[in-house]
């Protein structure tokens, strides 16, 4: 079981896109020294701030190209640190979906969203790397290139994809489905931006604002989360996809 406090894998995936296969030790040191600098600089700055010839000479990188061979570009070094810390997630995730399973809570909405948002929170306690990642997939997300199918392969974590497919199976039973997906989607990228928010206070040096504990803000916003996808749907949202609402039935 994954505990909080414990470190994250440190090595990419293999196969992943826009990453080139490097042997030997050195070459693996290599590639991962570049990734701690680029995760730092796009945490700080965004993707798009630093140039790859700043992220190439901070990490001390002699040879110009040295970014681009492990790499590929820009797009490949994106790729790599999110799949640096997505088993982490994969495995948290399924330790809490089989608590799920043994506990009779698997078609209760709250602890269906704690499955997704708990992890996220127990990520911005491990470090500031685990931080540097939350908020970079913020960005990711919020990105008007990044396509709503390629989130799924990008996450690349089962559990999550039965989650929220059981969270949308019991909020259609109230509202039209769109809707129900509609309402996830935006709630848990809203969680994400959340905990990025959180992550940046966490880092910040003399904050000029109390923090409330991690622990009561993960709680609290599982609550706020649960209660908005169960919300009653009201007569003007209903109109306004075309639907009625004494059916609640699509038209279109």
């Amino acid at each position: 079981m994954a505990e909080l406090g414990s470190d994250p894998p440190r090595s990419a995936a293999p196969g992943v896109s826009g990453v080139r296969g490097v042997g030997g030790v050195r070459g693996m040191r290599t590639r991962e020294h570049i990734l701690d600098v680029a995760e730092r600089l796009f945490a700080e700055h965004g993707i798009d701030g630093p140039s790859l010839n700043e992220i190439n000479t901070q990490a001390g990188q002699r040879n110009k190209t040295s970014l681009q061979y492990h790499f590929g570009g820009r797009g490949g070094l994106v790729e790599a640190i999110l799949a640096r810390h997505r088993e982490w997630f994969r495995t948290r995730g399924e330790t809490l979906a089989a608590d799920l399973v043994q506990t009779g809570r698997l078609d209760d909405v709250r602890s269906l969203v704690e499955l997704q948002i708990r992890p996220l929170a127990e990520y911005v306690a491990l470090g500031r790397s685990q931080r540097y990642y939350v908020r970079i997939w913020a960005e990711v997300l919020a990105s008007p290139d990044t396509r709503l199918e390629e989130i799924k392969d990008r996450i690349d974590q089962p559990v999550q994809t039965d989650t929220a497919r059981r969270l949308i199976a019991i909020m259609a039973r109230a509202m039209p489905r769109e809707l129900a997906v509609e309402r996830l989607t935006g709630m848990l990228q809203s969680a994400v931006h959340a905990f990025a928010d959180r992550a940046v206070l966490e880092d910040a040096v003399n904050p000029r604002r109390t923090l409330v504990p991690l622990p009561i803000v993960t709680a609290n916003l599982v609550d706020m989360i649960s209660a908005a996808l169960t919300a009653p749907v009201s007569p003007e949202t209903l109109r306004a996809i075309n639907v009625t609402p004494d059916t609640q039935t699509c038209r279109g």
